[in-house]
């Protein structure tokens, strides 16, 4: 079987397939769609690894409980994304990608800066930002507020996932809920729900959950209505 040929013109940009006949085209088709897996929000395009405990943490140092972390995500917010998954989730969403993220008491505690060092190598890697998902982030927000202020004083894009919605998030008493918040660039909140799992759009996993640059700036404007409020 033929091979897909593609020739691009360095002179005047074009580019040109060649590829097999139809009968040909057809069997290469199943034959990619038969080894070929759904990609979404917290499903790595290459095996992630688990983080190690690095050095000793010091004493009063900030702490994480991760799952794992990878690099080279595109379905986890835009752009290239090194991705850290938190550990621990009390929803439980039917149909969870990741439901080996749910038990707070699995993963591995990791120090803030050790994890920041983590997330910003190896060098070389292509990167437009970080994203930090889980689980449920907010349930750490002492750690994650941490993680936040550290990956925006070196410039980096961020990043949440959350299954609450942002109007849950603000009405919590933690102070450093609203402060975490104040720090993320994209926050992507609600639940996931299985039945709105389908042509959800880009980096969501169901079309009840939003897109919400500068969340906290969002209080003072009408917040966009949650989908999962349409029929």
């Amino acid at each position: 079987m033929r091979a897909l040929t593609f020739i691009l013109d360095p002179t005047m940009g074009s580019l040109t397939v060649e590829g097999p006949g139809q009968d040909e085209a057809a069997a290469l088709l199943s034959d990619l769609l038969s080894t070929s897996r759904s990609l979404n929000c917290a499903r790595p395009l290459e095996p992630p690894f688990e983080p190690d405990t690095g050095e000793g943490q010091g004493e009063g140092e900030a702490v994480l409980r991760v799952a794992r972390l990878y690099h080279g995500s595109v379905v986890d917010g835009p752009g290239r994304r090194s991705v850290v998954q938190l550990q621990g989730c009390h929803r439980h969403c039917p149909g969870c990608y990741v439901p080996e993220t749910h038990d707070p008491a699995a993963g591995r505690a990791i120090s803030v800066h050790r994890l920041v060092a983590m997330l910003l190598g190896p060098a070389g890697k292509p990167r437009d930002g970080i994203t930090v998902t889980g689980g449920e982030p907010f349930l750490q927000p002492t750690g994650l507020l941490a993680l936040l202020r550290a990956l925006k004083e070196r410039g980096e894009h961020t990043v949440v996932y959350t299954g609450a919605t942002l109007e849950e998030l603000v009405a919590r008493p933690e102070s450093a809920v609203r402060e975490a918040l104040s720090l993320v660039d994209l926050l992507i909140d609600g639940p996931y729900l299985r039945r709105l799992g389908r042509d959800a759009g880009e980096w969501r996993g169901s079309r009840n959950q939003r897109l919400l640059a500068n969340p906290l700036s969002l209080l003072t404007r009408s917040v966009p209505p949650s989908p999962a409020r349409t029929k």
